[in-house]
């Protein structure tokens, strides 16, 4: 199928990217790929795995092994200042148990970016992977994306500290949009009639635990917002059929922190498929925006 000129959008999630790495797998059987990628946390994740052509490695990092207890806890919190164990996810995973294709992913015609934040401005930096080494990628970029703030220790890159991409720009579709994408295809990792609110909680920690950055807990402050007026504006470019969009049908009814192997077994299971069930309708947005851009030139 003709994906050309048309971006990938992967939201993160936490421990909901299994549903994503359901839908990259059927994407994967169906010899479809992307000439451009865009993710963040663990979105990012599932798209490097996706780029290096290891799509079923996704479900394996994200099911297979998260009974470990190096994969999170508060163990891990206490110990390196880190719930999930950054160091089992981005150094003894890829590099040992679980090996990641660096060369595959270092040779890739895609353009994959991954977006973070950087900790003193408050502003979503967007690395490219053919910039950088791929072991650094994975060790740093990767790793930084999906340092959730107040449960993991910010990264260092070039002299400055990022954390997750998804606390200011959850839903990176106006930067694909920006570089050219003038259509889209998204997996999100909420139902359609999900809206964030408001958090107190957070907001407190947020003061209590990341006060030396002030525009982090101000981005903090803000997510809901921005992330719900990410959702209008997908609502909008989705009725003009500019995107298609792969969802959870129903609210997965996990967070973030889910380590119920059989639970998110069955959410991998629910991403595959969904988007299968969905196929024939992606094949048919497919053919009409190809038809379109021949008939615009």
């Amino acid at each position: 199928m003709n994906t050309k000129k048309t971006g990938l959008v992967l939201e993160g999630g936490g421990m909901r990217g299994a549903y994503t790495a359901g839908v990259l797998d059927v994407f994967k059987n169906r010899n479809i790929d992307f000439p451009y990628i865009i993710a963040v946390s663990a979105g990012a994740n599932n798209g490097s795995d996706f780029v290096a052509g290891q799509s079923e490695r996704n479900k394996k990092v994200l099911v297979d092994y998260v009974t470990d207890d190096r994969y999170m806890g508060f163990k891990n919190l206490l110990k390196s200042g880190n719930f999930f164990g950054m160091d089992f996810l981005f150094d003894e995973l890829p590099n040992r148990i679980e090996p990641f294709d660096y060369e595959s992913f270092r040779k890739a015609e895609s353009t994959f970016k991954v977006g973070v934040t950087e900790c003193q401005t408050g502003n979503t930096v967007y690395f490219e992977h053919n910039e950088f080494d791929p072991h650094f990628f994975m060790g740093k970029v990767l790793r930084a994306s999906s340092s959730l703030p107040i449960v993991a220790k910010p990264v260092e890159i070039e002299g400055k500290l990022y954390l997750d991409g998804g606390i200011t720009d959850p839903i990176p579709l106006s930067k694909s949009i920006e570089d050219g994408n003038y259509y889209n295809v998204l997996v999100l990792t909420r139902d359609k009639d999900y809206r964030k609110s408001s958090s107190l909680i957070k907001n407190i920690l947020s003061k209590v635990f990341l006060y030396k950055y002030p525009q982090i807990v101000k981005a903090m402050k803000n997510r809901h917002s921005v992330y719900n007026n990410k959702l209008e504006k997908i609502e909008e470019l989705e009725s003009e059929k500019r995107i298609f969009v792969f969802r959870p049908q129903k609210e997965l009814n996990i967070d973030r922190f889910e380590n119920d192997q059989s639970m998110l077994n069955n959410i991998y299971n629910r991403g595959y498929e969904e988007t299968l069930d969905r196929f024939e309708d992606f094949q048919e947005w497919l053919a009409e925006i190809n038809y379109l851009r021949k008939d615009t030139g």
